[in-house]
């Protein structure tokens, strides 16, 4: 019994002797950090989250300032290009337009007179015309005195300034209330409501009163010029015929054609058509309302000029080049499209250090809509597949350089020959395959066949 229990501690002696000496234990185990070896056209895996957007929005104004008559799209309706718009009523257009002509023809006929040498005839039909003009320039004038005092004297303007100082009287009574936790948010609401509406309706009462005294200095502004086309056109047929009368009347006469060719156009766009293939994003107008100058009536959005931009960092840039392809991912729809990089911001933003790099959708079609979110990753076709690995990866021995790569339960220490250099990477031309994964980090006893505990895989 004694003999039994002797072998038995003997036994376990020598297997602690053996544990301690053998080359698996603890001490001979290597905790590493590792990464996967790298190809060119995959050095960056970012994704980048964004939206598409569209390079080419058109911003639509009428050719001249005018009541709107009829408006034939909404917002969100596609559009070919020469589709009808909207309308503008035509009735001062065509004022406009028919003292241009008379103007034109007038001076037109004087110009002939007198370069026909017809001087007594051309004088009597210029006094008429000077007569004629005279007249429209003192009922202009009239009907311009009698607008200026229904506008100074404005009714309805007066109203609505008297609603609108109400409504704002209200407002600031409700805020000081609202302040002091006499009322409630939505009273507050209610009274910024009132004087939205108020402040509103006093703007298209200002307009239409102002577009009335317009109309008004507009015919008094045309009979002024009729007037002195007409004076012109009198005193070059009482003065002698000559070719400095017939040059000054052939100047008139163009001045005269430029004024109608612009009435004209004016005249002619009063039918607004869209000037691309798009959908409509923005709507400014109301029937019964007038244009603007400052606002554009209608905004379109090209559906075939869809692009995205993405924000770039200081390492990834140097990578992005334009020519290269893009991956654009939908998430909400799950379908994928291809993209080209076309331009490459020259310098980062100053607010976040990041590059502005603008993608084109190569073939977008009706699913992609503008606004929508999308994932976005980058592929350089251009390069050539080499690996790549961090530079911190390699290590020397004299003139060579050697990595660990994980080789099924231990480290492999593999001599690689370096390329170049390629920002943090070095490119690696033999010693180690694309499918491995190289010590980036790790205990300062590695050796060729040690044991490893990944701590960290990049």
């Amino acid at each position: 019994m004694k003999s039994n229990i002797i072998k038995i501690l003997c036994i376990l002696s020598l297997s602690t002797f053996l544990v301690s000496c053998s080359p698996f234990g603890s001490n001979n185990i290597a905790n590493v950090t590792v990464t996967k070896v790298k190809t060119s056209d995959s050095i960056s895996d970012t994704v980048y989250t964004t939206n598409i957007s569209s390079e080419e929005n058109i911003s639509v104004f009428p050719s001249s300032v005018g009541k709107v008559q009829a408006i034939s799209v909404e917002v969100g309706q596609e559009v070919k290009k020469d589709d009808v718009l909207f309308t503008l009523d035509n009735t001062d257009l065509t004022y406009k337009y028919n003292a241009a002509k008379a103007n034109y023809e007038s001076a037109n006929a004087s110009y002939d007179k007198v370069s026909s040498g017809s001087a007594k005839q051309a004088q009597v039909d210029a006094e008429k015309a000077l007569e004629a003009a005279k007249n429209e320039l003192k009922n202009a004038q009239e009907a311009y005195d009698i607008a200026k005092n229904q506008y100074s004297n404005n009714t309805n303007v007066t109203s609505a300034q008297t609603a609108y100082d109400a409504a704002k009287q209200n407002y600031d009574r409700t805020n000081e209330l609202f302040k002091a936790d006499a009322v409630a948010q939505i009273d507050l609401e209610t009274a910024q409501n009132k004087l939205d509406t108020a402040k509103a309706a006093l703007d298209i009462a200002i307009d239409n009163a102002t577009m009335a005294l317009s109309s008004a200095e507009t015919r008094l502004s045309n009979a002024n010029a009729s007037y002195n086309s007409a004076s012109t056109n009198a005193n070059i047929t009482n003065s002698i015929t000559n070719p400095d009368n017939i040059a000054a009347a052939k100047a008139t006469v163009d001045s005269a054609k430029a004024s109608l060719d612009s009435a004209k156009y004016a005249l002619d766009n009063a039918t607004v058509k869209s000037p691309i293939d798009g959908k409509i994003s923005a709507k400014n107008i109301t029937v019964g309302e007038y244009t603007s100058n400052q606002t554009p009536s209608i905004v379109i959005t090209g559906e075939n000029s869809l692009t995205a931009t993405i924000k770039v960092t200081e390492t990834n840039i140097q990578n992005v080049k334009e020519g290269i392809k893009a991956n654009i991912y939908l998430p909400a729809s799950g379908l994928s499209y291809e993209g080209t990089v076309y331009a490459v911001s020259p310098s980062a933003d100053t607010s976040n250090g990041m590059f502005d790099v603008k993608i084109s959708i190569d073939k977008p079609d009706e699913n992609l809509k503008v606004g929508m979110v999308a994932n976005i990753t980058l592929k350089n076709d251009k390069e050539d597949n080499s690996l790549l690995i961090p530079s911190k990866c390699v290590f020397k021995d004299g003139d060579n350089s050697y990595v660990y790569v994980i080789n099924g339960d231990v480290l492999s220490k593999k001599q690689v020959t370096i390329s170049k250099n390629k920002n943090d990477y070095l490119v690696i031309t033999n010693g180690i395959n694309k499918d491995d994964k190289v010590v980036i980090q790790g205990s300062s006893n590695m050796a060729d066949n040690m044991k490893y505990n990944i701590v960290k895989s990049n």
